[in-house]
């Protein structure tokens, strides 16, 4: 599935899109947003502080890495009732930079959110 970005650099937010529209908006925390189509698929993710949240796993992304951003790509997993979510990014000098995400466990966000 091809994901398409947008990098909000003054309020330091990265959201991540498909063509696909999203069913519903699942709220995982503070900082995540993800949206999922019909078929409990992942279509979309909403990364708030994301310069934050990235750099404190890996020093190498910040506003300006996000800023510069050319493309990126999402690879996910499910696994009973996880998902596993890999984000990769690219920017503009094609450095490439593979971010896991900590892995989401499905039921212990009962409140989705209308999208």
């Amino acid at each position: 599935m091809k994901f398409k970005f947008h990098y909000n650099i003054e309020d330091d937010i990265l959201s991540i899109y498909t063509e696909v529209p999203p069913k519903e908006t699942i709220e995982f925390s503070e900082f995540l947003n993800i949206d999922v189509d019909k078929d409990k698929r992942v279509v979309g993710l909403e990364i708030f502080e994301a310069s934050k949240f990235f750099s404190i796993r890996n020093n190498q992304i910040n506003k300006s890495f996000l800023d510069n951003l050319k493309e990126i790509s999402v690879e996910y997993n499910e696994w009973r009732n996880s998902w596993f979510i890999d984000i990769i990014l690219i920017n503009e000098d094609n450095k490439e930079v593979r971010q896991s995400m900590p892995p989401l466990r499905k039921s212990e966000y009962a409140g989705p959110l209308i999208a």
